[in-house]
């Protein structure tokens, strides 16, 4: 799987668990913190539990903005391969019988500092747009509409981050940068 500085944590529960930006419960309580919400809430957390992974990074963040159909359309238009989920990792195949450890509790799970990062930007970048400010209600449940708007303003919060990162080199890689201010006008009506 790939990984970059920016994302470092351990691949497995050292002891009790990785060391990380945030910590991650099983179920959503009233007291998470709000960048383990966001990630929640936009589908990183999961995309992470899927590829057996013990700690949430920027790669995971990517994974959930290809979640949204209108992120995969422009990036498809862009010209930009969207084989970038084969390139994270395959999800494990696991199922009856399997051997207890594949994949991880979520309660061993943690948001790598550079996650941590990137969602607090996101916070910031969307905190302005009144009809995103409940996306994440207080039971933690998402209101699908505004999952999507986030997702795409995530993406271009990826696309304009500058720090090294799993998801900064996989992006570079698919020549995205080339596409940048197309993707973000289209995104998030931003030129």
């Amino acid at each position: 799987m790939l990984s970059a500085a920016g994302d470092q944590a351990p691949a497995g529960p050292p002891g009790g668990g990785p060391a990380g930006g945030a910590r991650v419960r099983p179920e959503p309580s009233p007291d998470e913190p709000r960048p383990v919400a966001w990630a929640r809430g936009l589908g990183a957390i999961q995309e992470a539990e899927r590829l057996g992974s013990w700690r949430v990074g920027s790669e995971h963040l990517l994974l959930a903005t290809l979640l949204d159909p209108v992120v995969r359309r422009l990036l498809f238009e862009a010209g930009v391969d969207v084989g970038l989920q084969r390139r994270i990792g395959r999800p494990l195949r696991t199922g009856i019988g399997a051997p207890p450890g594949i994949l991880p509790r979520t309660a061993e799970m943690a948001l790598s500092d550079g996650a941590v990062r990137l969602l607090a930007t996101l916070e910031e970048r969307t905190r302005t747009d009144a009809a995103l400010a409940g996306w994440v209600r207080p039971d933690h449940t998402t209101d699908p509409q505004g999952r999507s708007i986030v997702r795409r303003h995530l993406l271009v919060t990826l696309l304009d981050d500058a720090e090294p990162g799993a998801a900064r080199t996989l992006l570079d890689e698919h020549g995205v940068d080339t596409h940048a201010g197309w993707l973000a006008e289209r995104l998030v009506g931003r030129a």
